[in-house]
Formats: C-alpha cells, structure tokens, sequence
C-alpha cells in the first residue's frame, strides 16, 4: 500500500513540477500527509 501512495504522489510530483501544495490538492490530502509518505514515516494513528 505504501508503495502505491508513494508512486502516485511522485506522479502527482511530477505533474505540479515539484509544487507540494499543488500535489495536496490535486491528491486532496495535506502536506503533511505527503512530507511522512515521502520520509517513510508511519501515519497517524499507527501503533509505533
């Protein structure tokens, strides 16, 4: 699953030509959500 969000934000990325706030809104998700994708973080609500 991680790997089909990343692929598709770096899609996204690629579209927006690197504009982050771009990428969250065409994806509607938060920035944040696409900075912890990108860093390989888990996300909210995930048992560490």
């Amino acid at each position: 699953m991680r790997q089909a969000e990343l692929w598709v934000i770096r899609r996204a990325m690629e579209q927006c030509s690197g504009n982050l706030s771009e990428v969250a809104r065409l994806l509607g998700i938060s920035r944040n959500r696409i900075y912890r994708v990108l860093e390989g973080e888990k996300p909210e609500g995930s048992a560490s």
